[in-house]
């Protein structure tokens, strides 16, 4: 197409070619469209829908071409991602700020950002004033605040990011209807992944060097010396590897960034305030990845007496790169969050190491992890009964009235004998990429492992759902249920909610996936409605639980069909699922426990060189060697060409290591077919 012939299109007709390009590439197309071909003349939102800020000063840039802009071009932007480390954090706030109508916000922190950059963008009081962010469906940060030398800044002036979980959790819902993703993603440190043993102890160092000079000499005989493989290196530029006896580097190593890198979260407690929050309650999408932070804690230890439910509604959690310990957390955390249905724990140190992965430890593990799945329901179910256990055993009991009157009140039966039967676990994907490249054997056992230990739990929580509609068929048949009115039938509501009754589609509601059948849920519902718990305190109880108890005088038949129905969504559960490989997905039981990992474990680094000494040092050199003033400005102007390519070119391989050739992104095909890691690119729009 020529220039002359391009401008005989309309410019709504360029806006809808670049609209069918992916969000990351709309604007940089746009701008070079514009470029090529003048004539073109692209509709200013073309440039602005997602709004990408790449390199520094453009967010000035940007901010002033909307401040000029006569047609509202801020209304036009759904999207905004920054993707630079090095401009004004507080021009950058400025222009997210600005912004009246965005969907989506990425935000990248690093050394020159602070806490308080972050609490003015979270602010409540500004986000209830302004009504910016009433269409925000996703919000992410990513952390990066290490540096290339060394400074203990970060640590004296007291500089996390906690106020980020905790400005959140203040924020009222109804400021913003529409978020239901949250992610706070750190890079890995530097030294991520290199072992460093303890320096010797005080009194010591002369024996570790006497012990290094042997070694030396050890290495000069061929015959003696003992072949040690380098660590595995990545094209990051900053990974310096550990090197000499107890992991001392060599001195003189400029590039050495062995030392205490900050930290975003100085305390987790943070989250669990978050977790608690209105907020939370409508968040579905949530990633938090701290690498080697235990996380576990903070969303599962609530405080006691605690009665709200963390994140009610999360259906998919990323915990990568954290620290999860095969404790009673885990279990619990599947128990607390009865509506997730995707986990991802890629790069999660504490299940298993790298160098366990063909060990009877890993296959343990990975059994452990299928029952701790399968059983959830079996857990919700064990764990309502035995605190109701213990609430009707402290409860006292009534006393009969010595000579009650014809027209005094019957007495309230107290509910003493519960039985609930167990839900189906909702849980349906597993993401668990530990270690890349995994065998094809090793994949198998891990997979074969896994469904052994998840099916053995399944079928146990199927004999359960019989056994409950055996025993209420027995009280009726004995006349317990019509002489004594203490015992109840439970089922959790997540198991007859139907969905569609709370969505704007014509599609008419349908049961959940692997859920009751509709006519049986229209039953129990019927049965409930016709129905009130006398018991204030049992009904309390369900409320907070979210059971929906059977009336007494249920028929056995109801409660057996509820049985036989959980005991055949059970079994379809536990059958095992199609091995890991490429393309393949989950077997009939809809369960994908995906083994390929989609996020890096190679040592991160740091964008920027933090520091005011280097440039004044250059400039003294250059006039102490006797250069003049002119040739030390000529150094400090090299110096910051310099540090403008490296930081680019980590950029760059960073993208590499990514995107590349060999990079730890791999393709859909490699992936389970509706795994977790393909279900959270979805959600957030990677692909």
């Amino acid at each position: 197409m020529s220039a002359r012939t391009a401008g005989l299109l309309p410019a709504e007709l360029w806006d809808h070619v670049l609209s069918l390009l992916p969000p990351e590439h709309q604007q940089h197309s746009a701008l070079a469209l514009s470029r090529a071909l003048p004539a073109s003349n692209p509709s200013p939102s073309s440039f602005l829908r997602h709004l990408r800020i790449s390199r520094p000063k453009q967010a000035l840039e940007t901010a002033n071409a909307l401040r000029h802009s006569l047609t509202g071009s801020a209304q036009a932007v759904h999207t905004a991602t920054v993707q630079v480390w090095r401009d004004d954090t507080q021009l950058v706030v400025n222009l997210l700020l600005a912004l009246p109508r965005p969907r989506s916000i990425s935000l990248t922190v690093g050394p020159l950002a602070s806490p308080d950059h972050i609490e003015d963008l979270v602010d409540p009081a500004s986000i209830h004033r302004s009504r910016r962010w009433r269409h925000l469906q996703q919000l992410a940060f990513r952390f990066n605040p290490y540096s290339v030398e060394r400074s203990y800044h970060t640590f004296l002036k007291g500089a996390y990011y906690d106020v980020t979980a905790t400005s959140l959790a203040r924020c009222d819902p109804a400021d913003l209807p529409a978020l239901r993703r949250l992610s706070f993603i750190q890079d890995l440190p530097p030294t991520y992944g290199l072992v460093r043993p303890s320096e010797p102890a005080f009194g010591l160092h002369d024996l570790a060097d006497a012990l290094d000079e042997a070694t030396a000499t050890d290495d000069a005989n061929p015959a003696v010396a003992a072949v040690e493989p380098p660590p595995s290196a990545s094209a990051s530029s900053s990974f310096v590897p550990v090197t000499g006896k107890f992991g001392r580097v060599k001195k003189g190593d400029a590039s050495s960034m062995d030392f205490a890198q900050p930290i975003v979260f100085f305390q987790l407690g943070c989250v669990t305030h978050l977790a608690l929050s209105p907020l939370a309650a409508q968040l579905t999408h949530l990633t938090f990845r701290l690498p080697r932070r235990a996380l576990l804690p903070s969303l599962v230890d609530l405080p006691p007496g605690e009665k709200r439910a963390p994140f009610a509604n999360l259906r998919h959690l990323d915990l990568s790169t954290t620290h999860v310990a095969d404790d009673a957390r885990l279990p619990t955390l599947l128990r607390l969050y009865p509506r997730l249905e995707s986990l991802v724990l890629d790069r999660c140190s504490g299940l298993v190491g790298r160098d366990a992965v063909d060990e009877a430890t890993a296959l343990a593990t990975l059994r452990w992890l299928g029952k701790c799945i399968g059983g959830s329901g079996l857990s919700r179910a064990d764990d309502a009964i035995r605190t109701w256990r213990r609430i009707a055993k402290a409860r006292p009991t009534p006393s009969p009235s010595p000579s009650p009157s014809p027209s005094a009140p019957a007495a309230i039966a107290q509910v003493r004998d519960l039985v609930v039967l167990p839900p189906v676990p909702s849980l349906v994907s597993l993401g668990l990429g530990l270690h890349s490249p995994l065998a094809r054997r090793t994949a198998r056992a891990w997979d074969e492992a896994f469904e052994e230990g998840r099916g053995e739990a399944l079928r146990r929580a199927g004999e359960r759902c019989a056994d409950v509609g055996e025993r209420w068929e027995r009280w009726e048949g004995t006349g317990k249920l019509q002489r004594e009115g203490d015992k109840r039938v439970a089922v959790f509501a997540d198991q007859i909610e139907l969905e569609g009754e709370s969505e704007r589609d014509e599609r008419a509601p349908r049961p959940r996936a692997g859920a009751l059948p509709l006519e049986l849920v229209h039953a129990v519902r019927a049965a409930v409605a016709d129905s009130d718990e006398p018991d204030p305190l049992f009904r309390r109880f369900c409320a907070q639980r979210g059971l929906v108890p059977l009336p007494a005088a249920a028929s056995s038949a109801l409660v057996s069909a509820l049985g036989r129905a959980l005991v055949a969504a059970h079994a379809v559960r536990a059958e095992p699922a199609g091995g890991q490989g490429e393309g393949e997905g989950a077997g009939a039981g809809g369960f994908a426990l995906c083994l390929t990992p989609d996020c890096s474990d190679r040592p991160g680094r740091a964008h920027l060189v933090v520091g005011s000494s280097g440039g004044a040092a250059a400039a003294a050199e250059g006039a102490a060697g006797g250069r003049g003033p002119g040739a030390g400005a000529a150094a400090k102007e090299a110096e910051v060409r310099e540090r403008e390519e490296r930081e680019r070119r980590a950029w760059s391989e960073e993208w590499d290591e990514e995107h590349g050739v060999g990079g730890w992104r791999r393709p859909e095909g490699e992936h389970k077919v509706g795994c977790a890691h393909l279900v959270g690119r979805k959600a957030w729009a990677l692909e």
